[in-house]
């Protein structure tokens, strides 16, 4: 990649300055096209968050990242927010949609450089895939970790951990940088959005949680209805009739 142009600001207080790629820009237009700025702004700040931090958390500092597929994943990580219903499925998590959207638009764009092979891909399919899912996440790849960590940086950066590892002076260089833009109504929204209009997706990631508290409006409309659906399809529950049946077999044998 080249290093002489940034379609980053510059940020000389956390020192963040990625290079310029044809990719890159391509991705970032991608996101604008199919998102909003409120969600654009927010990638554009993951990025700047698990790059500063793929330099300061200790599992990653001493490591030798692949900075242009954390940055890629981390501007195509949110693609499954689309409003756009011929866009996205009808049938996946947003994070799935958002990974095999993000791997499409690599295997076809001509703007990839002959080093994106089948691991590079897995890779970044995996980052955006598993990045709300970080009980796994932290214990893959590092490039899966930093990606991450990123996202998490731009909700919880202002507590534990990251207060640790980002200074006040440099987390308002990121933010006035890519300004909130309402992020958190709009975050709201979306995850509601998610639960009304695609609800069984919600029921086994983080989704679910906003259709119990905010209901499907964001406004806590049909909130009780919703925890119905989703204590409906926890395992305990999906199961519990072959359980029963399963234990039953059990029972017989320690009685034969």
């Amino acid at each position: 990649m080249s290093t002489t142009k940034s379609f980053f600001p510059p940020m000389p207080k956390t020192g963040i300055n990625f290079p310029d790629s044809p990719l890159l820009q391509a991705s970032l237009e991608h996101s604008r096209k199919y998102t909003n700025l409120s969600t654009v702004n927010h990638c554009l700040r993951s990025a700047s968050f698990a790059f500063l931090l793929s330099r300061r958390h200790p599992a990653l500092k001493v490591l030798d990242l692949d900075m242009e597929l954390i940055v890629y994943s981390a501007l195509m990580h949110d693609l499954g927010w689309s409003p756009d219903q011929e866009f996205i499925s009808a049938d996946k998590r947003f994070e799935v949609d958002g990974a095999n959207l993000a791997r499409q638009f690599l295997v076809e764009s001509p703007l990839k450089s002959t080093e994106w092979n089948k691991h590079r891909l897995q890779l970044s399919w995996d980052a955006i895939a598993l990045h709300a899912t970080p009980s796994i996440a932290f214990h893959k790849e590092p490039e899966v970790l930093a990606l991450a960590l990123g996202i998490s940086a731009d909700f919880l950066s202002r507590d534990p951990p990251f207060t640790q590892l980002i200074t006040d002076e440099e987390h308002r260089e990121i933010v006035e940088a890519f300004p909130r833009v309402n992020f958190t109504q709009n975050f709201v929204d979306i995850m509601c959005r998610l639960c009304r209009e695609k609800p069984e997706t919600t029921f086994d990631n983080m989704v679910g949680g906003f259709g119990c508290v905010y209901g499907t409006d964001g406004k806590g409309t049909g909130k009780e209805e919703f925890a119905k659906k989703l204590n409906d399809s926890l395992a305990a529950n999906v199961f519990s009739g072959s359980l029963a049946r399963c234990a039953a077999v059990e029972d017989r044998e320690q009685r034969s």
